[in-house]
């Protein structure tokens, strides 16, 4: 399973289409769910963290997804992922420059599986 965190409705639902078009079971954060309260709640495997949105794309959330062995990828515009940059090398995640097209996520898919365990 593939939680899309984001509060960014309409690019959650996007990238969830694509997502679900390459096999993937994908889920969203419920209205007034915390990043952590979505992640007990649905127990993905990976999650893709919006790096717009410092609600969810922040040190504690991927801090405490990767100690509970949850694969993080971090997506979003090209300036949105230039300042979110430490952050993502700070917790050794991958990223992806949306817009995207489906045999690049699929390639970032399978190695955040594959890392996931």
């Amino acid at each position: 399973m593939i939680l899309i965190l984001s509060a960014d409705a309409l690019a959650s639902a996007l990238l969830g289409a694509l997502v679900e078009t390459l096999g993937y079971t994908v889920c969203f954060a419920s209205a007034n769910e915390s990043a952590d309260q979505s992640i007990r709640r649905t127990r993905p495997r990976v999650v893709l963290v919006d790096a717009a949105d410092s609600d969810v794309s922040n040190s504690a959330v991927l801090g405490r997804a990767t100690m509970r062995g949850i694969s993080m990828v971090m997506f979003g515009t090209t300036a949105a992922l230039r300042r979110a940059q430490p952050l993502a090398n700070g917790h050794r995640i991958e990223t992806l420059a949306m817009p995207v097209d489906g045999p690049k996520l699929r390639d970032i898919l399978e190695r955040a599986m594959e890392k996931a365990g």
